[in-house]
């Protein structure tokens, strides 16, 4: 390859986008096709195109068979269309594996050096700003974790305060309004709501929250004796000693 068309490959990711850089490359199937993701980056959240590692051999070989999969099969799961990707993936010939494996390497070289240029690209500012969005993304993920945790392992859920309860019980009467109407509503009529009938939703909140407190610290002890003390609140795992200690003392 001339030495223009090597800097035009590598220059293109400045003028376009970072996903056509190899422009013209062809494999026995289609184009080359890069993986898209579901949640955004802290590069896509910042409006910053950042340059995609190409897709291995056999991941590339699943894409691109993934439209005549599911035209022979619209309501195939993703475990089944994985599966099926794997065995034609082991039944394919040696020469067209080697051949992706080639252009595979191909592809991270020219990957390689993209993302120098666009690491070298980057401002003080630029990178600070994926730093910080990077660490709100782990942030949320570790949240995200313990939620899972907590409802896998049946952590009482935090029962509704007055106001929500009241809410709850108007449901059936707001069908068919939006949302914005229907808080508008509710909170018009929470305020008109004479005492005596508020004071039934206080008292209701207050006998959950009392049951919420037991139930929690009954699920907490049990984290505890198998070990999860992580998922306790910290002033719970200062425990008293117990009185035959403090005796002996």
């Amino acid at each position: 390859m001339s030495p223009l068309n090597n800097i035009f490959r590598l220059s293109s990711c400045l003028t376009g986008s970072y996903k056509n850089v190899l422009l013209g490359r062809t494999n026995w199937l289609s184009p080359i096709q890069i993986c898209t993701y579901t949640r955004k980056s802290a590069e896509e959240k910042l409006g910053i195109e950042k340059p995609k590692r190409p897709l291995t051999p056999f991941f590339k070989f699943m894409t691109q068979m993934r439209p005549a999969l599911l035209a022979k099969n619209p309501g195939i799961s993703s475990k089944e269309a994985i599966a099926w990707s794997s065995k034609h993936w082991q039944q394919l010939d040696s020469e067209t594996k080697s051949q992706m494996v080639k252009e595979y390497e191909k592809d991270m070289e020219d990957y390689k050096k993209i993302k120098e240029m666009y690491t070298s690209s980057l401002t003080d500012e630029q990178k600070e700003d994926i730093k910080r969005v990077k660490e709100e993304m782990n942030a949320a993920k570790e949240k995200r974790k313990l939620k899972a945790e907590y409802k896998e392992l049946g952590r009482p859920k935090r029962p509704m305060s007055s106001y929500f309860l009241f809410a709850q019980s108007r449901n059936d009467s707001f069908k068919g309004k939006s949302i914005k109407e229907y808080q508008e509503i509710v909170k018009r009529d929470w305020l008109k709501l004479p005492e005596s009938e508020r004071v039934k939703y206080e008292k209701q909140a207050q006998d959950l929250m009392i049951k919420y407190k037991k139930d929690l610290e009954a699920w907490e002890i049990k984290m505890v004796s198998i070990g999860r003390s992580d998922l306790v609140r910290e002033k719970k795992l200062q425990q008293k000693p117990p009185k035959s200690q403090k005796k002996s003392q």
